[in-house]
């Protein structure tokens, strides 16, 4: 079997065009991109009055259990309601007030030969497969792709994913034309590289890279410390804010967490090797690190989001895609119900029985998977609060969906679609809507439209079904 054609992102020069006057730069020619700045618009990372609206899609895999996922009704959401639901989407309450709830969205055809390879392919596309099977492919281009086009010249959306790469189903979920997936990172270490100008986003060494690295990794040195002259100068602008002064604070506090919990992970990243020590000749096995099934999965979904949220807010890129788990996902999740099944995967749970081919009916698998649901929420949650730091609710948005609708039927029918964040105020808050019957096409035009408000187009005929944008779900 030959291989998937997969186009390798190729970043124009256009990034160098950037305001250098947006970063704060340091010992090393390590820089760190600013949020922006109401007082100070000219160190900001995009002008006073033009704020773009960035766009974050996560697909999940093997589905969830309806019944306990969204509440029992839609109509308004607030925090003290959704905590009070007592379902999976609960752990989300404290954003409620930015969340759009949608049930009644279907994939544009049901599955032919493999429905969670044929499922990821539709996510973002809406348009039937071109192929079938395992190795399926689009049929045309991902929303992603679509907006990086209209919004950022040749430079393409971040493709980031969390699992296990090389399993059955890998990265199936971002397409730059008819056939050719775009390969994912499922290593957050590559984009902090690029976020903290050790490489440069098509991942050739930025000037002075060794030192940086070495300075980073081998001195164990926090990014605050090689920019701490810059800042705190920048800090002691008269012209500063208080807003904008506590807005840098969260922000650089932000950064610091992340350092935090990678170094956290290290032992887990590459071959128990923490990350904060790591030797410059160990950069390269870091890169490639290996992935464990043990429910590391969420950890790499959580500090993926995180640093979407710190690329969003510099300016680094206006939209990005999360795969969460291969097709099939293989993680062995820790939780209760599953510990007494004997740690099935995830896949075999979304099956009802320990195989990946045969269907059952297992009253533990069931139970197994709602907790997972309530795993994956926490998850988001805890990706949504850097969003929600960075102050990026009215400048972005994060849709949440899952490329299976039910297990184990492997349904392509009402999919559940999250979303967080007004996308600079064309979308609806704090509600829960039914969408009818209708295919994806519709939200998603309605979610291209928000990203590529700034350019004055909008977007009705993206994917296959009826033309227009998802009403119940505009501001």
């Amino acid at each position: 079997m030959g291989r998937d054609p997969v186009t390798k992102p190729k970043i124009s020069d256009a990034r160098a065009s950037f305001d250098r006057r947006s970063f704060l730069r340091g010992m090393g020619g390590v820089a760190l991109g600013l949020p922006f700045l109401e007082s100070l618009p000219e160190r900001s990372a995009w002008a006073a009055g033009h704020a773009p609206v960035f766009s974050l899609f996560i697909c999940a895999v093997d589905g969830v259990v309806p019944a306990s996922f969204f509440p029992s009704a839609v109509g308004a959401l607030t925090t003290d309601g959704l905590a009070a639901a007592g379902k999976a989407t609960s752990q989300l309450a404290a954003h409620a007030q930015n969340l759009l709830f949608i049930k009644g969205i279907n994939w544009p055809a049901g599955p032919k030969g493999d429905s969670h390879a044929e499922s990821l392919c539709m996510a973002l596309t809406a348009m039937p497969t071109a192929t079938t099977g395992s190795k399926a492919t689009s049929a045309g281009p991902s929303a992603d792709w679509v907006i990086a086009r209209k919004v950022q010249a040749q430079t393409p959306p971040l493709t980031l994913f969390a699992g296990l790469k090389n399993g059955y189903i890998g990265e199936r979920l971002s397409f730059s034309e008819a056939g050719k997936v775009t390969e994912a990172s499922n290593n957050p270490y590559t984009l902090y590289q690029q976020l903290v100008g050790i490489v440069s986003p098509n991942g050739t060494p930025a000037p002075g890279a060794e030192e940086a690295k070495r300075l980073l990794f081998q001195s164990r040195k926090s990014i605050h410390d090689l920019v701490r002259d810059e800042l705190r100068a920048l800090m002691g602008n008269s012209r500063l804010s208080a807003a904008d002064r506590q807005r840098l604070q969260l922000h650089f506090d932000s950064i610091r967490d992340i350092e935090n919990t990678m170094d956290g992970m290290g032992t887990d990243l590459v071959n128990r090797c923490a990350w904060g020590g790591l030797e410059i000749t160990k950069l390269e096995a870091l890169q490639n690190f290996t992935f464990k099934t043990d429910g590391m999965i969420e950890d790499i979904a959580r500090l993926q989001m995180s640093l979407v949220a710190l690329a969003f807010a510099c300016n680094y890129n206006r939209t990005a895609t999360l795969q969460w788990g291969g097709g099939t996902d293989e993680t062995r999740y820790p939780v209760p119900s599953n510990e007494e099944l004997g740690l099935w995967t995830f896949n075999q749970i979304c099956h009802r029985i320990q195989s990946d081919s045969a269907t059952g009916n297992n009253p533990v698998a069931a139970q197994a998977h709602a907790e997972i649901d309530i795993l994956r929420m926490q998850t988001l949650a805890a990706g949504l609060d850097h969003f929600k730091a960075r102050g990026l609710q009215d400048k972005s948005f994060v849709l949440w969906t899952n490329a299976i609708g039910d297990c184990p039927s492997d349904s392509t029918r009402n999919l559940p679609h999250i979303i967080w964040g007004s996308g600079g105020g064309y979308l609806k808050q704090g509600a829960f809507v039914d969408a009818g019957t209708t295919n994806n096409n519709r939200i998603l035009n309605t979610l291209i439209s928000a990203a590529i408000q700034d350019t004055g187009e909008t977007m009705n005929n993206f994917g296959t079904g009826t033309p227009g944008q998802l009403d119940v779900a505009l501001a």
